[in-house]
């Protein structure tokens, strides 16, 4: 008879768990760590029926170099690497897609709700930024959304020694109405401005911004994305005459030569560093301008 050693169920992930028993050993796991992520933190061990998934040299998934992405429990077709929120929580009951509030780079996902809850997020394989991906911030660090100290409700104070009180929409929006035209009576039409965060949508700052123009009639509106990209922006428009992009995410795919200026993208922008390394995986050249050293480095063409 054939003796199989019992493996104990891997719970050392904060976000999810991986159950050798229910493993077939398909290795759609260690492709996409390999293929899409980029960061070869699973492998095949054994031969025959003793073969199976690890992390590593055959650590826990939390000593191994696994980033958390997701992208094995996505691409997992049976339970055995399952997010922890669906196996104390249930399935959801739900779902819309949406934009990823961390970084810059926009992804898409799919929240998947039971309840008032958000029991997962799951990469929208149709978003345009990420094409499926994720990386851990947008995966898995969600619980914000559900926080106990999240505001729920408007609340205003007369001035800043008094207390906070809970008011409706309707009386909020009124209250702030009143304090602008107080304020432009007072102090003159260019004294309130407004400022969007760099974490705001395109439609988001749009809004804004004719909201300050027609609505405060003043130009004195920015977001701080164009505080933090200035010399980026400057050194854009007099390079290629636009201070704007001129290239989309899937450009990456088609690139000879990038080059990363004081950037630490698989920090800062996880999912298209991925792409990126998936790039020079293909043969592409890459050429750092940092005094740090960054991760990616690591695979540099030059290091500079």
């Amino acid at each position: 008879s054939l003796a199989v050693d019992y493996i104990a169920r891997d719970e050392s992930n904060p976000y999810f768990t991986y159950d050798p028993a229910q493993c077939i050993v398909c290795s759609r796991c260690v492709r996409a760590c390999e293929e899409v992520q980029g960061t070869f933190a699973l492998t095949i061990e054994g031969r025959g029926f003793e073969s199976r998934m690890v992390a590593g040299m055959s650590e826990d998934f939390i000593t191994s170099e696994c980033v958390s992405c997701g992208a094995c429990v996505q691409a997992c077709p049976t339970d055995a690497l399952r997010e922890k929120t669906v196996l104390e929580k249930g399935m959801p009951e739900r779902s819309a897609v949406t934009t990823c509030a961390y970084c810059g780079v926009g992804c898409s996902f799919k929240a998947e709700v039971k309840g008032d809850e958000v029991i997962r997020m799951l990469p929208y394989k149709d978003g345009k930024a990420n094409h499926g991906h994720s990386c851990v911030k947008g995966r898995f660090a969600y619980g914000y959304a559900t926080h106990k100290d999240r505001i729920l409700s408007p609340m205003i104070r007369e001035k800043i020694s008094d207390p906070w009180r809970e008011v409706s929409w309707e009386e909020a929006i009124a209250h702030t109405a009143k304090e602008f035209r107080r304020i432009q009576y007072q102090y003159g039409r260019t004294a309130i401005g407004g400022i969007t965060s760099s974490r705001c949508t395109n439609e988001e700052t749009y809004l804004v911004q004719k909201l300050v123009r027609q609505g405060f009639r003043n130009n004195n509106v920015d977001t701080c994305a164009r505080v933090c990209h200035s010399p980026t922006g400057y050194g854009l428009g007099q390079t290629y005459g636009t201070s704007a992009g001129t290239q989309d995410f899937d450009s990456v795919e088609f690139t000879d030569v990038a080059v990363i200026i004081g950037a630490n993208p698989v920090s800062a922008h996880p999912v298209f560093a991925s792409r990126l390394k998936k790039r020079l995986r293909q043969g592409a050249k890459l050429i750092v301008l940092d005094p740090r050293r960054t991760e990616m480095v690591k695979s540099a063409h030059i290091e500079a």
